[in-house]
């Protein structure tokens, strides 16, 4: 069984006045994925349409993880 390989264009922008350091991850002009947030150290990553939560080590590793669960979640 193969699965077909696709490409998803992200963007990550910071958002400013939030009260802790907080990225979107978006799809550009479709919709946003998810927000990632730092918070004690660690970056707490919630998808933006099951509200699924997920803890990462770091901002890569959020965007990763969160572009996973997507993939085979949400898509």
């Amino acid at each position: 069984m193969s699965r077909n390989q696709e490409n998803i264009v992200i963007e990550v922008n910071e958002l400013s006045g939030r009260r802790v350091p907080t990225w979107e991850v978006v799809i550009p002009k479709k919709r946003q994925i998810g927000l990632i947030e730092q918070v004690d150290g660690k970056f707490r990553v919630t998808s933006s349409k099951s509200k699924n939560v997920m803890f990462a080590k770091s901002l890569d590793a959020g965007i990763n993880d969160l572009l996973a669960y997507f993939t085979l979640h949400e898509k």
